[in-house]
């Protein structure tokens, strides 16, 4: 079994020396195939981020009445803290409203001398974010009919309603089109795969006739090809890796221009590549080659079938 193993690995790295030129274009498409997936999934991680970025910007806010003491409001930020589709509240007190409401209109005389008559008209603001953008609504209206809600002046939902909602269906939009974009290409690449292997073992059919027909088996004739699907693998995931990580690090340059990932910010790929890449380069290699290697050998098995049967 043993000596098999390294008679069919041998024939294997022969046959990728002997037909050196198109070993190289199977790598070269292997290759792109695997350089498509990781644009794909780049642009999902990075769009996502995106869109979690945009969330995190996405807030409701509880005005609360004037005469409304810290005690009871910090009752109240305790109870909506209790709804399990609240993330965080923020409690905004009335002096810090003032203060950034005297910082917004610094220099407007008439407004200076207004708040100087008026004293603070400001009361204690509660500024809510949830876990899932849907849920702002099922907030509102938990709001509403709650045992506090006379001591709400306003809540800004209907305001942002339309934002918010927007925001729902650009998530839920750009999602969808990332995955249909990345299978529909991932899978033509790879079609493309599996045609330029089925070239490659058809210059080698009369080779494999002669085996069959001098009594050679089935595992004996196919495990060169087998190998070459490994090789092929190998050095396509080596050099997509390579050329993945320099296109992506090229695009969050300043020179980069326009890009293949133009729906994604420069700065939620670079986010990717410094956070998630690195953290999990171990895993991606690791995937990459399996990926590679996969794409070589399934291949190679698929196509050979059909020499097998002499």
């Amino acid at each position: 079994m043993l000596l098999q193993f390294k008679r069919t690995f041998k024939a294997g790295l022969q046959n990728f020396k002997h037909n050196l030129w198109l070993a190289v274009a199977t790598v070269g498409v292997i290759a792109i195939a695997l350089f498509i997936i990781n644009m794909q999934i780049s642009n999902i991680f990075a769009n996502n981020l995106l869109l979690e970025d945009i969330q995190d910007e996405v807030n409701i806010s509880i005005y609360l009445n004037q005469d409304i003491s810290d005690n009871d409001a910090h009752n109240i930020e305790e109870k909506i803290k209790q709804y399990p589709e609240v993330e965080k509240v923020t409690y905004i007190s009335k002096e810090d409203r003032l203060n950034k409401f005297n910082e917004d209109e610094k220099g407007n005389k008439v407004i200076e001398e207004v708040m100087k008559e008026l004293g603070n008209p400001f009361g204690i603001t509660l500024n809510i974010k949830a876990y899932n953008p849907d849920d702002y609504g099922k907030l509102y209206e938990l709001i509403k009919n709650s045992d506090f809600k006379d001591k709400v002046e306003s809540v800004n939902y209907e305001e942002h309603e339309g934002v918010i909602k927007g925001l729902n269906n650009e998530i839920k939009s750009s999602q969808k089109m990332a995955m249909i974009i990345g299978i529909t290409l991932s899978v033509i690449a790879i079609l493309v795969t599996f045609n330029t292997i089925r070239i490659t073992i058809y210059t080698h059919r009369k080779e494999i006739e002669i085996m069959k027909l001098v009594g050679g088996s089935n595992l004996y004739v196919t495990g060169p090809f087998i190998w070459e699907g490994v090789f092929y693998g190998i050095i396509a995931a080596l050099v997509a890796i390579g050329a993945s990580y320099a296109y992506l690090h090229f695009i969050v340059s300043d020179n980069s221009g326009n890009t293949v990932l133009s729906l994604s910010n420069a700065k939620f790929i670079k986010q990717f590549l410094e956070v998630y890449f690195m953290n999990n380069i171990l895993l991606i290699t690791g995937a990459q080659f399996l990926a590679g290697i996969l794409l070589g050998v399934v291949s190679s098995l698929i196509t050979i079938r059909k020499y097998l049967k002499v």
